[in-house]
């Protein structure tokens, strides 16, 4: 807000809409000066000449009073709004600006793409340079629709500006210098009307020594002294009214200089705010596993379009790879006459580097049986596609490294990625290390992603599964079977609504579920189809609460229509029943919410499942060997026929696929289908019905895999308690840089009892050795004592592990690891995009420049070879927006102009008074 310029207005005259209003005011007026002229001419036979102009004068003054009481002065100062000219950098965090390119011979490479700018931003001209004529905005932006605010920096004050900003003590102090001046003259017109007074007074006492021949003419010389006298008296009071009402809130003493002014009468400065550091390497890491350049200009001009907007600067590789065209944001901004200039960082060409995507191994093997780790590898830019890998083993310490196999592999020359597999026929007991690793090229610029780590646990131990089930459905049928064959599970079941007798394939058959702690706990995870949680006491739910919570049990229950209806709608009261719900990753509605007409028990069509990307990403939901692979066969699956209605997920429970009949969707949200969640130590998977069987519709094999990956994954907490006194959890084993990563830990005291404390500390090891403090805070769940949670942000492509020493035993330490990988969309094609980038800013009539270096010293691509170097800077041109904001009347102004009109009004009609008085006149 710039200081406005005052003004001065008659109010009045906005009423005077007719021009007739304006002469019958001008004749008004005129009649009333006629009238006084005429009358003190009358008077003027008996008075002296300068007596009859003061009287005459004086009554005019007051009717001049009253004009302008009658008008209504005001004071009004008019503000003007200054909207700073905005330029607005836009930012790509997508992982492949964590890139480093080189050309054919400086080796090692220059800083990443986003480190070169990062660079120039803490450093550079750039900033500074735009400060001087715009506020400044900072985004980023990668997978997301629209981009995140990263900084605001308002426009950097100039020297002219300064100058013309003057605070508001500055001001009150320039005009108080100008009160103050016409107060010396308001007492200088004092002083002249004291010496014409005083010459009044002298001429009065000379009259009695004069002759009457002389005393007339004395009487005309005393008259116009008096005049002068009165005359200079209504011109000071006047000037110091003046004076007065340029400051209205203050007094007579400060105008003056006798005392200063009060507190009140100093607007408070606003001392414009610190900007906080800006930590521009963590604001503007890549992490983003897609670009939407398109996406995101445009949520951009949307969310800007109408203020002060000088220009959008880009600054990106262009690989834009989901989304929105680019082009389509251009002509949007075209259209709204925003200009685009973009800055090219990285290389035009693909660098050269070799690189072990992933390695996949069983976590569990068995001594004698054979198993496969199969590695996936790409290499960019190489002088020869032939490559060796190796796969060397160590213990679990990294001690003893042995050579297991190599094989050559062929990875072309286009950047695919070509698998190579390892068969191995362990024999000895234990826990082994496997790497996989390509010896670099002599052109690589990164060589830490040469190799890559896997853990495979060698021991002979079988996976026990209890089964329990409220009726046989097709589901319950046939993971009964395929754990009854598989060799490395045994089963053990109880059909609830089975005649007792009844055969079964499974190791034994239980009538009952468990009440001992010795039964149950031998189990690693407890499947439930629709069971009937009515017919367990007290005894038995606490037992399964307690193998879940405690023993890191796993739990996987599926919805049906014949009990879950009947239990999950009740009320809460029955403790048993609420126990039950509680270990439910969902919540469920209660009688009279229409619950049973929610569901879809049978319906006529199958519905797909709609995954989540937590989903998607889920190895545990796999049913294929890879990512991209699973997507392709459950896009494949019809799909369900039904599904038994939830309310919600539960806090800190993940959704990983809905029912996707839109008909269904409630307040816009589709049915949970898929929903897990950490319970204490243990997992807890919820399915809404038990129709998987189908799936074998499209391959046999994919119902095995489903419930194979799913029944390891419920049952991790069991066999991760590489501790008697706790267990340390993660909620994936493998994640996409930028993913969330939750850590969970369960320990137990000395006595074996939920250990209290506040918080443990754990340690995050990053990927490049650097280890980061992770602080695991007690959870909000009164009744899970000893459970501690964190998460962190997987930034580093590799495998990160994470260390607790127990708090209460020094001896134990808990390890977890996970592994982290950048998403193959953002290095298919990492080289800049040039066309994209140009095509970009010509649509949006601007400019692109290839690297900071071009923009700081104007050279852009297209330009002539006559047309002289004009820096990005240069180009953008402000675009300040002025609103003049109408003032508003001074009140303080208001009521001391009526003291001082009603004071002078009165005061010259009483000086008429006396005057006439004196002058012995009606």
């Amino acid at each position: 807000m710039n200081p406005g310029a005052v003004y001065y207005q008659l109010a009045r005259q906005e009423s005077f809409s007719e021009w007739w209003h304006w002469l019958l005011l001008l004749g008004v007026i005129i009649a009333i000066v006629s009238y006084v002229i005429w009358m003190y001419r009358k008077d003027s036979f008996e008075l002296a000449t300068g007596t009859a102009i003061l009287l005459g004068g004086l009554r005019l003054f007051a009717l001049l009073g009253i004009l302008l009481f009658f008008l209504q002065l005001e004071k009004r100062t008019q503000k003007t709004l200054v909207k700073n000219s905005r330029a607005l950098l836009l930012v790509d965090t997508s992982q492949s600006m964590g890139l480093r390119d080189t050309d054919s011979t400086s080796v090692p490479a220059m800083p990443s793409r986003v480190e070169q700018l990062v660079l120039e931003l803490k450093s550079g001209k750039l900033l500074p340079e735009l400060r001087k004529q715009h506020d400044v905005v900072v985004y980023r932006f990668d997978q997301a629709e629209a981009p995140v605010e990263v900084a605001s920096l308002p426009k950097l004050p100039s020297a002219d500006a300064e100058a013309e900003n003057r605070t508001p003590q500055q001001e009150l102090d320039n005009s108080l210098a100008g009160a103050r001046r016409l107060a010396m003259i308001a007492a200088g017109v004092v002083g002249a009307a004291a010496i014409a007074g005083l010459i009044y007074l002298l001429q009065g006492r000379g009259q009695k020594l004069r002759t009457k021949e002389t005393m007339r003419a004395g009487a005309e010389q005393q008259s116009y002294s008096l005049l002068v006298s009165v005359v200079c008296l209504i011109v000071a009071a006047v000037i110091f009214g003046t004076a007065n009402l340029l400051h209205p809130e203050i007094g007579f003493g400060a105008i003056l200089g006798l005392s200063k002014p009060s507190a009140r009468s100093v607007e408070k400065e606003e001392k414009p705010a610190e900007l906080p550091p800006i930590d521009w390497t963590a604001s503007l890491l890549p992490r983003g596993v897609e670009t939407r350049l398109g996406d995101n200009l445009k949520a951009l001009i949307d969310k800007e379009r109408g203020g002060p907007i000088a220009a959008i600067v880009v600054f990106s590789d262009g690989g834009n790879n989901a989304g929105l065209d680019p082009t389509v944001a251009a002509t949007v901004a075209a259209d709204s006459l925003v200009q685009i200039y973009s800055v090219g960082l990285g290389s035009d060409k693909r660098p050269a580097n070799i690189r072990v995507v992933d390695v996949e191994a069983p976590e569990k093997v068995f001594p004698g049986d054979k198993f496969t780790i199969k590695g996936y590898v790409q290499g960019v830019g190489l002088n020869s596609p032939a490559l060796t890998a190796e796969l060397v083993s160590t213990d679990a310490q990294g001690q003893g490294e042995k050579l297991e196999d190599e094989k050559t592999v062929n990875i072309g020359t286009t950047g695919q990625i070509v698998p190579v597999e390892f068969e191995l026929k362990p024999e000895e007991q234990g826990v082994r290390l496997f790497k996989l690793r390509i010896k670099p090229d002599a052109r690589e610029i990164e060589k830490r992603d040469n190799e890559k780590i896997t853990k495979v646990e060698i021991v002979d131990r079988k996976t026990k599964v209890l089964l329990l089930a409220g009726g046989p459905t097709r589901d319950f049928i046939f993971l009964r079977n395929q754990l009854f064959r598989d060799k490395e599970s045994t089963v053990d079941v109880i059909l609830q609504s089975a005649r007792p007798g009844i055969s079964q394939d499974a190791h034994e058959i239980l009538t009952e579920f468990p009440k001992e702690p010795d039964e149950l706990f031998t189990y690693d995870a407890v499947i439930a189809f629709d069971p009937d949680w009515e017919a367990l006491d007290d005894e038995q739910v606490e037992l399964l609460e307690k193998f879940v919570a405690e023993k890191g049990g796993g739990l996987i229950v599926v919805a049906g229509p014949v009990f879950t209806p009947q239990w999950s709608s009740r009320r809460k009261g029955d403790p048993r029943i609420d126990t039950i719900r509680n270990l439910y990753p969902v919540a469920f509605y209660f009688q009279g919410s229409a619950t049973l007409s929610l569901g879809r028990f049978g319906s006529d069509k199958p519905w797909p499942l709609n995954f989540s990307r937590e989903g998607e990403e889920a190895e545990f939901l796999w049913i294929d060997d890879s990512a991209e692979a699973s997507k392709r066969a459950w896009s494949q699956f019809d799909g369900v026929f039904g599904y038994y209605a939830v309310k919600d997920p539960k806090p800190g429970a993940r959704v990983y696929a809905r029912f996707s009949d839109p008909d269904t969707a409630l307040d816009n949200e589709l049915p949970i289908y898929f929903a897990g969640q950490f319970y204490g130590s243990g997992r807890v998977f919820f399915m809404a019905s038990g129709e998987m069987w189908r799936v074998r519709s499209v391959e046999d094999t994919y119902f095995e895999s489903f419930y194979t990956r799913l029944i390891r994954w419920a049952s991790e907490g069991r066999r991760l308690r590489d501790s008697s006194r706790g267990v340390l959890l993660t909620d994936k084993d493998r994640a996409l840089l930028g993913d969330a990563i939750a850590v969970r830990a369960v320990l137990q005291d000395a006595q074996f009892k939920p250990l209290h404390a506040e918080q443990v500390a754990a340690t995050v090891i990053q990927p490049d050795s650097t280890r980061i403090p992770l602080v695991m805070k007690k959870t909000k769940d009164a009744e899970r004592q000893g459970t501690f949670s964190e998460q962190f942000i997987a930034l580093q492509e590799g495998d990160y592990q994470i260390e607790l020493q127990h708090p209460a035993a020094a001896d134990q330490i808990l390890l977890r690891s996970v592994r982290v990988r950048m998403p193959a969309l953002e290095t298919e094609r990492p080289e800049r995009n040039d066309k994209l980038l140009i095509d970009l800013t010509d649509r949006a009539g601007g400019k692109y420049f290839v690297g900071l270096d071009a923009a700081l010293q104007g050279k852009w691509i297209g330009q002539e070879k006559n047309e002289p170097n004009q820096s990005l800077v240069q180009f953008i041109k402000p675009q300040d927006q002025r609103n003049v904001l109408p003032g508003t009347p001074d009140r303080n102004f208001d009521r001391l102009l009526m003291t001082w009109l009603m004071g002078l009004i009165c005061g010259g009609l009483c000086l008429e008074w006396l005057i006439r008085r004196l002058s012995k006149l009606a």
